[in-house]
């Protein structure tokens, strides 16, 4: 079952961390390292694709509940987040 994950990192700018994101499934990227990503993988998953050599870097993996958000944000977000509400 797919879930929906919010990733932060502090890599600035790494081609090599946004490939792996993008691997991951269906995403969309907000602010500067502000990810969602739709994947059938764990948050501890996500963590062991996205941190093989970068072990001392820091990343927050947290899934979301997709059908409880509020706010005021690019239509990019909401139009990402809409089709994957739970029905």
């Amino acid at each position: 079952m797919k879930k929906i994950y919010l990733i932060q990192h502090n890599l600035s700018n790494n081609s090599i961390i946004e490939l792996r994101i993008k691997s991951l499934g269906s995403w969309v990227k907000y602010f500067s390292e502000n990810w969602i990503v739709e994947t059938e993988l764990s948050s501890k998953e996500i963590y062991q694709k996205l941190s093989v050599g970068f072990e001392q870097d820091s990343f927050m993996i947290i899934q979301l509940d997709n059908n409880n958000y509020y706010g005021r944000m690019n239509t990019t977000l909401w139009d990402y987040l809409k089709p994957r509400r739970k029905k």
